[in-house]
């Protein structure tokens, strides 16, 4: 995104506390509410607008410091409030974590021309740079369900300007372009993790198998765990969530 948004982002008051801001002209709505009025959540976060990279305004909401940065993309339907758990877990942990509305999304407005409406990579790409520009020196994707489809989809696009993915219940495809994952795997070059369930009817565990095995990531892995639990269910409530979290964090650590 560009250091205008950058610096719009940084200088909102901290949302716990019932910041908000104005939008970028008539882009977007004219103020965002803190998450404390919108998730529920007391979180040191700075909310604020930032540009996908065609120069959609999104909503995002910004946690934590470090070296290392980590875009959460939601599911669906849902918006960022979905992550605000487990993102304080993420900033608690030593990273600089950016949760994003994706357009159309949240208090993201779509796209004004119908056709970049899909265009969900250009998102991940500017909260790439916004986390750069903030201060990462290396970003991951990482996104449940909806979003690990948009994260694994963006991926090869983002080359080198990402240090891996994580896909956490991501399903192959929820349609062409920018939502076929399946489609990308071929393209995927980065460190690469997949986090599922045994009994996810969204994401089977032959789905699973055939995402990992057609990634062209010299560094991949699959972890299923017991039970049903999808999406960021697996990392904020399931039985397995401790674990979980470990083997994201150990990864994110580890590249």
């Amino acid at each position: 995104m560009r250091r205008a948004a950058a610096a719009a982002l940084l200088a909102i008051a901290v949302a716990g506390c019932g910041g908000s801001h104005e939008a970028l002209g008539a882009k977007g709505p004219s103020t965002l509410p803190s998450l404390d009025s919108r998730c529920g959540s007391r979180v040191d976060a700075k909310v604020g607008w930032f540009h996908a990279s065609d120069g959609v305004p999104l909503d995002g909401a910004l946690l934590g410091k470090g070296n290392t940065g980590v875009v959460l993309a939601h599911e669906s339907p849902a918006d960022l409030c979905g992550w605000v758990p487990y993102g304080q877990v993420l900033s608690r942990a030593g990273f600089r974590v950016l949760l994003i509305d994706h357009r159309g999304s949240g208090y993201s407005p779509p796209a004004k021309d119908p056709a970049s409406q899909a265009r969900y990579s250009n998102d991940l790409e500017g909260a790439v740079s916004e986390l750069k520009e903030d201060g990462a020196h290396s970003v991951f994707l990482m996104g449940a369900s909806f979003g690990g489809v948009t994260s694994m989809a963006a991926a090869p696009r983002l080359g080198s300007k990402i240090a891996g993915v994580i896909s956490v219940s991501g399903e192959t495809s929820l349609g062409p372009g920018d939502l076929d994952a399946l489609a990308a795997m071929p393209r995927l070059h980065v460190p690469f993790l997949i986090v599922g369930s045994r009994e996810d009817g969204y994401l089977p565990v032959s789905d699973a198998r055939e995402l990992l095995r057609r990634a062209a990531s010299t560094h991949k892995r699959l972890v299923l765990f017991p039970g049903g639990d999808h999406g960021w269910d697996i990392l904020t409530i399931s039985q397995s969530r401790a674990r979980a979290s470990k083997i994201v964090i150990d990864f994110l650590h580890r590249y």
